[in-house]
């Protein structure tokens, strides 16, 4: 029906009013439809970066570290970029957020006789010790009346012919945390013998190395070497431990040339 009093439309002017009408009508199915993208994670271009996605509900997203070149941070590190040799990338994490004192509960062996049990607790704390300063202040609890931060773990025997694990787990939001330390008091060898004290110092002191973030070193004369061959802590292992924390934690170095 034409409208009265007016003239005819031509053509153009229909074909403009039709197009504004299908303009609205696809601004409304966009309203209503807002909860719903229309692409799922398998389209490339709907891919988020989990780097870049928004942290799960109530937890604060982490700044990103940065990703330096093996050149430009790897002079007078110790060993910190050894593990470079084998592969194109690595990630360095350590505490963070952390002051004070870290306390850490080393108990007895009570399995195992109360002489042997003594010289065994001792040794252990002693390893642990041979970070203190590096960075932190270190206390061996040997009576449990302190409120630990981790406590070793004792065990007869470990797999893999180890005497020794560090357990950890780590994020960019909380850095580096210690679920425990576990050193065996029996030869992986002999099960019947009892680790020389010694030897378990030493273990114990690699193994605080990895809780607090080192990798291992390629030298048989640092303590961070994976077989227990050093006789004592390295000036290597303090070097390696005070650059480890002159990064930001979570900071990636790549090979020269990758």
């Amino acid at each position: 029906m034409a409208a009265q009093g007016g003239s005819r439309l031509g053509p153009l002017p229909i074909l403009a009013g039709l197009l504004m009408l299908a303009g609205l009508a696809g601004l409304a199915r966009g309203r209503a439809g807002s909860s719903s993208s229309g692409c799922d994670a398998s389209t490339p271009a709907c891919r988020v970066d989990a780097a870049l996605a928004p942290p799960p509900s109530g937890e604060v997203a982490a700044p990103r570290a940065p990703v330096l070149e093996q050149a430009a941070a790897c002079r007078d590190v110790g060993y910190l970029c050894a593990d470079l040799a084998n592969t194109d990338r690595i990630q360095l994490r350590h505490w963070t957020g952390f002051s004070g004192t870290l306390v850490v509960y080393v108990p007895r062996p009570d399995f195992e006789d109360s002489g042997n049990a003594a010289l065994l607790q001792e040794a252990a704390a002693r390893g642990l010790r041979a970070w203190n300063g590096q960075p932190f202040q270190i206390l061996t609890d040997l009576r449990g009346d302190r409120s630990p931060l981790f406590a070793v773990r004792w065990t007869r025997t470990l797999p893999e012919n180890r005497i020794g694990v560090a357990r950890t787990q780590w994020s960019p939001q909380t850095g580096l945390k210690v679920v425990s330390i576990e050193l065996s008091t029996r030869s992986p060898f002999d099960p019947s013998r009892i680790n020389d004290p010694r030897q378990v110092q030493l273990t114990a002191a690699h193994e605080m190395g990895h809780a607090l973030g080192l990798p291992h070193s390629a030298s048989p004369r640092d303590v961070m070497y994976p077989s227990n061959t050093a006789t004592s802590m390295s000036a290597q292992d303090y070097r390696s431990m005070e650059a480890l924390y002159g990064f930001e934690d979570g900071t990636e170095i790549v090979r020269q040339g990758s």
